[in-house]
């Protein structure tokens, strides 16, 4: 079975042509847990949809390599590289290019669900780059070639 026929599979999953290679979903203990660590914002139903089917995994998708952390990976390496500190209680690292770039979740109120991407070496919420509307929005980025390793770095 294709993995993007697995249960609970979310739509933007099922649309892209890419192979995602997931992990197994998170349980509900651990999607509770993230969301204690970010308590004073709401994390995006789209994204946790996302961690229920695959918590974390990765895609070489046609012009850049994706690695979404588990939630285990997101809360160590968020304390590790000290996102809050450099970028503020708003923004989550969910991964990374494999390589120096970071992709960042917008968890304020105003701009809930889009994604950011940061250089690892220079954590600056000045030099943050927009990339997507939303999750699902850069998945189809990315399958569809819109999103190159050059395009993703800030």
């Amino acid at each position: 079975m294709d993995n993007r026929d697995r249960p609970h599979t979310p739509n933007f999953i099922r649309s892209i042509q890419s192979p995602w290679l997931p992990e197994a979903g998170a349980p509900a203990d651990g999607l509770r847990s993230l969301q204690a660590h970010w308590a004073e914002a709401a994390i995006p139903a789209d994204f946790m949809q996302l961690l229920r089917w695959s918590n974390g995994g990765r895609c070489l998708f046609p012009h850049v390599y994706v690695d979404l952390w588990s939630i285990a990976s997101i809360i160590e390496l968020n304390d590790s590289y000290q996102v809050r500190r450099y970028l503020g209680d708003s923004l989550m690292g969910i991964g990374t290019d494999g390589g120096s770039a970071l992709i960042a979740l917008d968890l304020s109120p105003s701009n809930r669900g889009q994604i950011i991407s940061f250089d690892l070496g220079n954590l600056d919420i000045s030099q943050g780059k927009f990339i997507a509307r939303s999750i699902a929005e850069l998945f189809r980025m990315f399958d569809s070639g819109l999103l190159t390793s050059n395009s993703l770095y800030p």
